[in-house]
């Protein structure tokens, strides 16, 4: 689920670019949702993404700097990116919509699953390994959710 500060800063853009209400269902449609608040923590930072463009392009908005981009990464140590995918896939799963959780929950996951005190420590082999077993995560909270869902009887 997107952020709440996520969603204030999709409206505060849409605001800033006078985008109509059209045009903003047609542009959250192109992600399968009619509202914002139902967006993933992914779709959610693509989208602000898009917007954060379009609003620097006209000359309304300056854009912040990735996260991570401040660390000198070279090495062995993950990426930039590797860092922002495990942090977005887990805001996917993770139960509870605070930052706060969401941080201390991957550090306890980090720590007794690969024996890692924080994101900031992993090797790219680790991070790799980190993704794969979130996606694992992710499928299977997603077959579990399914088989919840009740069938509709046959006449």
């Amino acid at each position: 689920m997107a952020t709440i500060s996520q969603i204030r800063k999709i409206h505060t853009l849409k605001n800033i670019l006078a985008i109509d209400d059209d045009l903003y269902i047609e542009m959250l449609m192109s992600f399968g949702v009619r509202s914002s608040k139902e967006l993933t923590y992914t779709e959610a930072a693509i989208f602000l993404e898009i917007l954060e463009d379009k609003a620097e392009e006209r000359n309304l908005w300056k854009k912040q700097a990735k996260k991570y981009s401040n660390l000198n990464r070279a090495g062995k140590m993950a990426t930039q990116s590797q860092l922002r995918m495990i942090e977005g896939l887990w805001r996917e799963i993770c139960y509870y919509d605070t930052d706060t959780f969401a941080r201390k929950s991957l550090r306890k996951f980090l720590k007794s699953k690969f024996k890692v005190d924080d994101i900031m420590f992993l090797t790219k082999t680790k991070a790799s390994k980190v993704i794969q077993a979130i996606l694992g995560m992710k499928k299977n909270l997603a077959k579990i959710a399914s088989e919840q869902v009740p069938k509709p009887a046959r006449r």
